[in-house]
């Protein structure tokens, strides 16, 4: 660790968390700012899963007023959401860090494409509806699938849960976001256990994260939402493309 690197986690902490405070994606910052200084592919991915947690955690709290009148079906998506969050952990733990090398260029590529269709996938998702809940298995299905991405490799997974839970209850969007962020902490929870317990992280980025996301966060709240969301998410799709590309050409 030296001061170059600190900066550098610092500075994507910043962007990342006011990112994902505007338009998501911030992992496609946070993570493969970790692989530039110096941190393996797997063992940066388990450091960005716990290092986000904390914000997870935030962002469910400071969302609580909208899942009044959801506690039921908050706390049946309880036991979807853990054990999903458990089988992504474990496949995690298990994958080989050649084989998981191989495989972040799609990975990160599967996240931008999320981030480039998310506007259009919660329109078509809402209107599906019909202003009515679907049956519960849909719901279900769509936040194991969803936490289970989010175990194994963070990026988009707001974007994702935000689209299924659209998709499988009738709610106003900010008490969708309540249930996604509910979510989203119970991914937190499972990962900040297993991978602190059980996988091989880089501490050290951890301690300069955390307090730079939550700052960049609270900037992003008050400055960054100043900023048409449509051009962030361009250059957002623009540079994980780009990143996409760079990551391939060095797996090859």
């Amino acid at each position: 660790m030296n001061l170059i690197e600190v900066s550098a986690l610092l500075l994507a902490g910043l962007v990342g968390g006011g990112l994902n405070a505007v338009a998501g994606g911030g992992s496609l910052i946070t993570y493969p700012t970790l692989m530039a200084v110096g941190v393996p592919a797997l063992q940066a991915n388990a450091t960005n899963g716990i290092a986000v947690a904390p914000a997870y955690a935030a962002a469910a709290a400071g969302s609580r007023e909208n899942l009044r009148g959801q506690r039921r079906r908050a706390l049946g998506l309880i036991p979807t959401a853990l054990v999903a969050s458990v089988c992504g952990a474990l496949l995690l733990l298990n994958t080989p860090h050649e084989v998981f090398e191989a495989i972040v260029p799609f990975l990160v590529l599967a996240a931008t494409l999320l981030m480039a269709v998310g506007p259009w996938v919660n329109r078509k998702v809402t209107a599906l509806n019909g202003g009515r809940d679907l049956h519960p298995v849909v719901l279900h299905v769509g936040v194991f699938a969803g936490c289970l991405y989010g175990s194994y490799f963070n990026a988009a997974l707001g974007l994702i849960l935000m689209a299924v839970i659209a998709m499988g209850v009738s709610e106003a969007l900010g008490r969708v976001g309540a249930l996604k962020n509910f979510c989203t902490m119970l991914v937190g929870l499972v990962t900040c256990f297993m991978y602190g317990v059980w996988a091989d992280v880089a501490w050290w980025a951890i301690g300069v994260l955390v307090p730079a996301t939550f700052l960049g966060g609270y900037i992003g709240a008050r400055v960054f939402q100043k900023i048409p969301e449509r051009p962030l998410r361009i250059a957002i799709v623009v540079y994980g493309l780009v990143l996409s590309a760079i990551l391939l050409v060095r797996s090859l």
